[in-house]
């Protein structure tokens, strides 16, 4: 499994910075450290199956900050087009042997997915290859602030997009859609190489006015962040070639 691992990791060297997101479904997991080993395996299976082979590109990853009583792994669909997030929630899927052997061995193990849930970015930075660790932000903004956050988190990532490209880092913001239940209205992502990338990065952004101009207008907002996590990719299924 750790070679599975091994190899799935490069490929997230292969990711094109063209790919073009429209949404995403998000599942989340609560796996014990004696069953990791057997999920994974039973995601990698039915990921390489036929079935699994037909789907959008899929990201494993595994919370190194947060809950882990609530939350340990994510495993997250990015879409390119509508109809592909349509696929993945259609009800006939069932019916298809590679998803009742996942859902069969899930269920064995006592890992079927505790919350799920969906958004798209509405503003995102150019997209960089090589990263392997996140830091995802939830926020509760009020509607009637929600084009003004929007609006500032779009001019700060436009600004600072050279110190972006500096440090390897992508900067999003995503419209939640629907599916979770902690009143989250928005998704700001943040990716770096790493975890130390990051602790270098954030030292250089909360230097930059840019960022403060976005912190106060979420202060004007009311804007509030009632969970923050760090995830590390494991795993990537069906990554688009390299152009």
């Amino acid at each position: 499994m750790k070679k599975i691992i091994l190899l799935s990791i490069t490929l997230i060297y292969s990711i094109t910075s063209s790919f073009a997101q429209t949404s995403w479904i998000n599942y989340e997991f609560t796996v014990s450290p004696d069953k990791q080993e057997a999920f994974i395996g039973a995601l990698n299976t039915f990921m390489t199956s036929e079935t699994g082979k037909t789907l959008p590109m899929a990201f494993l990853t595994e919370n190194t900050l947060g809950k882990q009583e609530e939350c340990t792994h994510h495993v997250s669909f990015i879409c390119e087009d509508p109809d592909q997030a349509g696929k993945l929630l259609d009800p006939t899927n069932w019916e298809n042997g590679d998803y009742q052997k996942m859902g069969e061995a899930m269920t064995t193990l006592g890992t079927l997915p505790r919350r799920s849930f969906s958004g798209m970015p509405i503003v995102q930075s150019s997209q960089k290859p090589n990263n392997g660790f996140q830091m995802i932000y939830a926020m509760n903004v009020p509607f009637s602030s929600q084009m003004d956050v929007a609006t500032a988190f779009g001019e700060v990532v436009e600004k600072i997009q050279p110190l972006l490209d500096e440090n390897n880092m992508e900067l999003s913001l995503h419209q939640h859609i629907g599916g979770d239940d902690r009143n989250v209205t928005h998704w700001a992502l943040e990716s770096h190489k790493d975890y130390a990338s990051m602790l270098k990065a954030q030292q250089k952004l909360m230097q930059s006015p840019e960022f403060g101009k976005m912190f106060s207008a979420m202060g004007a907002g009311n804007v509030t962040n009632p969970l923050t996590i760090g995830r590390t990719i494991l795993m990537v299924w069906n990554a688009p070639t390299p152009k």
